[in-house]
């Protein structure tokens, strides 16, 4: 018998005419003959099929059959001519579709450049999933020569994706040997090609997409032909099946889920190969992150009547990992008490940890790739201590308090792991280097720790109070709890919140607070170990104010009007009556909001843009891209309505602000009336008098006081008063690199004692 390199699989269940004679002949007109053999099943068709069979098998040498006596359904017929096949690799293509000139050489060629990869597909016009694609005036007729010109454009071009359509995938046959099968408990069909990819998946296997390779597809015309409600019960039917046999809920936004991350992946590709980004792409590129988080709330209301067990566990990564953008959403995940998510996060990293300790060869590569990474952090070390930061907002997301202190203790000398778990923007695999002696570890990861590193030269730096289960594996000497916020932001069981906050406030060796407030609220026990330390302003902020003179693309068409700014999350906090009456008194300035806006707000958000067109809401934007917006505006807004929540905040943007040099309007906030040169309003008609006092000098000057505020308030400030504090409780050992002078560290105490940072 003549072995082939290729077997090719198609089943057919009638549609001789409409389907399986067109799709035979298509591969018969466009295929070597030398290169595969041709297995063609027939699920005891009766519209001719079985004797059309037999004798176009007996006009081709290549071609066998099989006519089953039954309908053995998708899984059941495909298995039968997997069964058969000889060759190295196996392609199931259904009969629906028609194949061009050239698309098994390319649909095969990746398996040769990848050996990690076990299934791949081509691009096509019906499809599921981010395979489809849309070609103006394509159709049966002209699709080799429309298709054709596309896949010549994207020659080479491929992608990886969470799950194939079956309609024609390429499997390695090594594959079909280690995971065996499609499971024919599908019955007719539906879930077979979500199932094989999950245990593929499992196998270690990835999949591919290939975008230089077209199949044309009919698209579900066996499925079509049921009865309405037969396909909506055979849809349940397996879809239950599906969960059951994997604890994993299919969804619709799993799928949409990975039609973002292929356009993600694009659109970066774009960016970053063209000198000029397009008027067009950016329009795109400014609403993109934004959409994915409403892909977020899509499918959190989809899996909303699913069960707990099941909820928490979508098959799609993106969709475990992306949650809501504001902090409530990533605390939430992070509550190891809390959703089944986090419970199963934390199973995760428990047995990943025990895996790699009785040396079980399962993810074993990964594992010593990990070790192997943080072997590299430790050589850095040199008699220096590290800084553990668990996860809690992404590290390329807004930059916040958590990012800030991670990137300030590198500063001064000590080495830095910053946990995350790619909530929002990160994309760390195993580690990522981000500025010396700065890595980012993906919290998966952080059992390993221990494995590397000692105690005695290690800090943990807890952020969160649902990060107490980490004081269960990570080796530190010294805790440092940093009560950053009130509880009420951090929408948890209370008695869950209260719990976990009350254990880091008496197991931390020092307790950093970022208000008075929040200073006010510690038990008495906790406060001769708590340190005041409010936000403050980066150097590398403060160095690109300095240099930066181009103003924004965005705010070009208003460079005549004056700009009131306020950057940060548009939030329930924002006091939305004030921006109202700021757009009616200054109708000939633009009132600038540039920021995420949380869904709680939105429609709020929706109606001040309809009442008025002198505001501009811009999407968020990375730290360093705000400060041309910052530049250019006349007068710098902290609009929050006033309570128990905005009072313990010390807002990081007031110092920044500051750091331009600009006059700063804000309600009259607790942390913010200590700072001489803000302008503070006690009510509306205060803040909008404040506003037009600034907008009628003679000149918007800049102003000297608020300069040399946000100079005296960095981050380093802030971790040199921390390093000082720890020093006195005889917590770390002198080292040149970590010195501080002993009259400096009197000072700090002494202005600390008194409830202020003014360094």
């Amino acid at each position: 018998m003549t072995m082939f390199r290729t077997s090719i699989v198609v089943l057919c269940y009638n549609g001789l005419e409409e389907t399986t004679r067109p799709c035979l002949e298509s591969i018969i007109a466009n295929t070597p003959v030398d290169s595969y053999e041709l297995i063609v099943v027939d699920n005891d068709s009766a519209d001719g099929t079985a004797d059309y069979l037999k004798t176009f098998a007996a006009q081709h040498a290549n071609v066998r059959i099989q006519l089953n006596d039954t309908n053995k359904g998708y899984a059941g017929g495909n298995n039968d001519g997997i069964k058969l096949a000889q060759g190295q690799y196996i392609v199931l293509l259904n009969n629906d579709t028609l194949v061009p000139g050239g698309w098994l050489d390319r649909l095969l060629k990746l398996f040769s450049e990848q050996p990690g990869v076990g299934l791949v597909g081509p691009v096509t016009n019906s499809a599921g999933n981010e395979q489809r694609i849309e070609l103006e005036g394509l159709n049966e007729k002209n699709f080799e020569e429309i298709a054709g010109a596309y896949v010549e454009r994207q020659k080479g071009v491929w992608f990886t994706t969470e799950k194939l359509g079956f309609f024609c995938v390429a499997m390695r046959r090594t594959l079909l040997e280690k995971i065996g099968y499609l499971d024919e408990k599908f019955g007719i069909g539906m879930f077979e090609d979500d199932d094989y990819c999950i245990r593929a998946k499992k196998a270690g296997f990835t999949f591919a997409v290939v975008e230089d390779c077209f199949v044309y597809h009919k698209g579900s015309v066996s499925f079509g032909k049921l009865a309405a409600e037969s396909h909506c019960a055979l849809f349940e039917k397996n879809k239950a099946y599906f969960r059951e046999k994997h604890g994993i809920e299919w969804t619709l936004t799993d799928i949409a889920f990975s039609y973002w991350e292929k356009l993600d992946r694009d659109l970066l590709a774009y960016v970053k190969n063209s000198k000029v980004v397009s008027p067009e792409i950016e329009r795109i590129i400014v609403r993109h992150e934004n959409f994915k988080h409403l892909l977020v709330q899509v499918h959190y209301v989809e899996l909303s009547s699913v069960p707990s067990n099941i909820r928490a566990t979508s098959g799609h990564r993106v969709a475990i990992h992306a949650k809501w953008q504001t902090r409530w959403h990533n605390f939430k995940r992070n509550v190891i008490y809390g959703t089944n998510t986090e419970k199963l996060r934390y199973i995760r990293m428990v047995s990943g940890r025990i895996l790699h300790r009785f040396g079980c060869t399962r993810g074993a590569r990964v594992q010593q790739e990990a070790l192997k990474r943080l072997n590299v952090i430790r050589e850095t070390l040199n008699g220096r201590k590290l800084v553990i930061f668990p996860a809690t907002v992404d590290f390329h997301y807004m930059a916040q308090r958590p990012q800030h202190l991670a990137r300030a203790f590198a500063e001064v000398g000590y080495v830095v792991i910053y946990g995350t778990l790619n909530d929002q923007v990160d994309k760390v695999a195993i580690t990522e280097q981000v500025a010396d002696d700065l890595y980012l570890l993906n919290e998966h990861y952080f059992t390993f720790i221990s494995h590397v590193f000692k105690p005695d030269e290690s800090i943990y730096y807890c952020l969160w109070p649902n990060n107490v289960k980490h004081l269960k594996y990570l080796p530190y000497s010294y805790l440092l709890y940093d009560y950053m916020d009130e509880l009420s932001l951090l929408e948890l069981p209370s008695n869950e919140l209260e719990r976990d906050h009350l254990t880091m406030l008496n197991r931390a060796d020092l307790v950093t607070v970022s208000a008075d407030k929040l200073m006010d609220q510690l038990p008495k026990h906790v406060l001769p170990k708590a340190l005041l330390v409010n936000n403050a302003v980066s150097h590398e902020f403060i160095d690109a104010v300095d240099a930066c003179d181009q103003p924004p693309v965005e705010l070009e068409a208003f460079n005549d009007r004056p700009i009131l700014g306020y950057y940060g999350a548009i939030a329930e906090w924002v006091d939305f009556d004030l921006l109202d009456n700021l757009a009616e008194e200054f109708p000939d300035s633009i009132i600038v909001l540039i920021g995420p806006v949380t869904a709680s707000v939105s429609k709020r958000v929706e109606k001040l843009l309809q009442c008025h067109a002198n505001i501009v809401v811009l999407s968020a934007r990375k730290q360093l891209e705000l400060i041309p917006f910052l530049k250019r505006f006349d007068v710098c807004l902290i609009p929050f309505v006033k309570n128990a929540v905005t009072d313990a905040v010390s807002p990081v943007k007031l110092f920044e602000y500051f750091s331009a040099g600009k006059p700063v309007v804000t309600t009259n906030l607790a942390e913010c009336l200590k700072y001489a040169p803000v302008h503070i309003a006690n009510n509306h008609r205060q803040f909008v008098d404040l506003v037009r006092n600034i907008l009628l000098g003679t000149s918007m000057k800049l102003d000297v006081a608020a300069r040399q505020f946000a100079l005296d308030n960095t981050w380093k400030h802030r971790v040199q008063q921390i390093r000082s504090m720890m020093q006195l409780k005889d917590a770390l050992p002198e080292s040149p690199l970590l010195k501080v002078d002993q009259n400096e560290l009197e000072v700090e105490l002494q202005s600390t004692r008194k409830g202020c940072i003014l360094l």
